[in-house]
């Protein structure tokens, strides 16, 4: 599992417990700023989508983040060719940003 972050808000926040992290499935009506955009990747059959938003919540809670949005699962198939025949491989993707409120 892979996970990159591209961060909007140079400013260095006190790390925060993960358990702390709100989860939203969309925007929160109260005013944010975002901080951070994550993208958190799997290519194993052993991980799932709950692997991934947790990455994205544990690197939300380093940048210090009140919280994140999370963006919608994908996953893509590739097949990979071998003598014997055709293997397929998924990658799941999801994207979070991370989020302060003001």
């Amino acid at each position: 599992m892979t996970s990159q972050t591209l961060r909007l808000d140079p400013a260095v926040r006190p790390a925060r417990a993960p358990e702390s992290v709100l989860v939203f499935e969309k925007a929160p009506e109260q005013p944010y700023s975002v901080i951070a955009r994550v993208e958190s990747k799997a290519g194993s059959v052993f991980r799932g989508f709950d692997d991934l938003r947790l990455r994205i919540i544990d690197q939300a809670a380093q940048l210090g983040g009140d919280a994140v949005i999370v963006g919608p699962e994908s996953t893509t198939t590739e097949f990979i060719i071998l003598t014997t025949g055709m293997i397929p491989s998924e990658t799941k993707k999801q994207t979070g940003e991370v989020i302060i409120f003001r």
